[in-house]
């Protein structure tokens, strides 16, 4: 059960790593920004790093419960564990509501903008 419980906290913490650092050097799909961009920017990289911490908080819960052993502190544990992920997914519906509430206030530049790159040719 250590071997396993390790396997996964440093699988978790390592997607932690892989997030947090793409989130800080900026996927490649990011483009050039504006004010309502770089708004929008700003609360997602605020949202994602209490994500990350998160995430964080439950490789180290799954570690420790691995150490512990059966009993009450890896129930505790894995009892922390399933409400921070559910935490997690409530953060997300929130970022997917803000995304898409960014896109359709962003939809109307994007369009023009298309619309006079094709004008153009």
């Amino acid at each position: 059960m250590l071997a396993g419980s390790l396997v996964l906290a440093l699988t978790v913490l390592g997607f932690t790593g892989w997030l947090h650092y793409h989130e800080i050097q900026g996927w490649p799909e990011e483009g050039p920004t504006d004010d309502l961009s770089d708004r929008y920017l700003h609360r997602r990289r605020r949202t994602r790093r209490r994500v990350h911490g998160l995430l964080l908080l439950c490789s180290v819960l799954i570690a420790v419960a691995g150490f512990a052993g059966p009993g009450p502190v890896w129930i505790g544990c894995w009892m922390t564990v399933i409400l921070t992920l559910f935490v997690i997914i409530l953060l997300a519906l929130i970022d997917a509501m803000r995304t898409h509430r960014y896109m359709r206030e962003r939809m109307p530049v994007i369009s023009k903008q298309f619309f006079d790159d094709n004008n153009d040719r």
